[in-house]
């Protein structure tokens, strides 16, 4: 089930459920980090349930009540058709071509252009840094040795702070007062038998071999105003039926015997080349090389 995260952004699942005018429990699994929580509802004299799923972000979620699993993915559109003119008939359609064109364009844009959490496992690297390679925008939460050290939800009630560094490459603690951060880990020798002390370093940032789960909100915040237009002209192209491959990329016709020879970018791209030009820089392998 796909449903669509349009503002005011509060999406709910509607569910089919065994009887009518009761009491159910439901359990919401959020699959980016495996946070799970509960509540009741009760069902219509329709046999259904209303389920507020969280919409703060695009996300996978299973939902379980009556004792069934529903997998729901809570998406945000790049082009809202409830925005659209027409009858509720045209709305309709104009969200079925959205659907559309949003697939085309996530074929060729992998990653898509979502704002999703994601969740990093990493260990430290007795450095200030945790380096990064995805698009990040936020650190939600971070844990050090299974053990919460940060919520973004409630920093106050947490010692350290942590943020995104300003070239969106790394992780850092948050600090107000002037600091040299260390950029890699120490080298420590090995203490001699005859060594009256060995060396002592107190580490700070994030130590070597200590395990690390943080949390992250990355993509997109908005959908690039280029996108949009992307997917208006894609929209179009479909329902206007131009996508057709009979009416491009054709390199040859031999009417004999019907012998038709098609470029190989029929393959390839969305079917628009103004769309191909303005997806083509966002076609990266790796957005950002992060630090080392």
């Amino acid at each position: 089930m796909e449903l669509l995260r349009i503002p005011s952004y509060q999406t709910d699942a509607v569910i089919d459920v065994s009887s009518a005018s009761a009491e159910f429990t439901y359990t919401i699994i959020d699959t980016s980090d495996n946070s799970v929580s509960t509540g009741g509802v009760t069902s219509t004299a329709e046999s259904t349930v209303t389920i507020p799923l969280p919409s703060a972000y695009d996300g996978s979620y299973i939902v379980s009540v009556d004792d069934e699993n529903h997998y729901v993915d809570v998406v945000r559109p790049y082009v809202d058709s409830t925005t659209k003119t027409g009858n509720q008939s045209e709305i309709e359609d104009h969200k079925k071509h959205e659907e559309l064109a949003r697939a085309i364009i996530d074929s060729v844009i992998i990653q898509g252009f979502y704002y999703k959490k994601h969740l990093l496992e990493i260990t430290g690297m007795g450095s200030d840094y945790i380096p990064l390679w995805m698009d990040a925008k936020k650190v939600l939460k971070l844990y050090e040795n299974n053990v919460l050290m940060y919520d973004s939800e409630d920093p106050d009630s947490y010692n350290t702070c942590y943020e995104i560094t300003k070239d969106k490459t790394a992780i850092i603690e948050s600090q107000d007062t002037a600091i040299n951060r260390l950029e890699g880990a120490p080298i420590i020798l090995p203490a001699a038998s005859s060594d009256a002390s060995g060396a002592k370093y107190s580490y700070r940032g994030f130590p070597r071999s200590f395990d690390y789960q943080i949390l992250l909100a990355v993509g997109y915040p908005t959908v690039p105003k280029d996108i949009v237009r992307a997917t208006e002209l894609l929209i179009d192209d479909i329902s206007c039926g131009k996508l057709q491959y009979t009416e491009r990329y054709m390199k040859s016709y031999q009417t004999d015997q019907f012998k038709i020879a098609f470029d190989d970018k029929v393959f390839e791209g969305t079917g628009n080349f103004i769309v191909d030009k303005i997806l083509s820089k966002y076609a990266k392998a790796m957005p950002k090389l992060g630090v080392l």
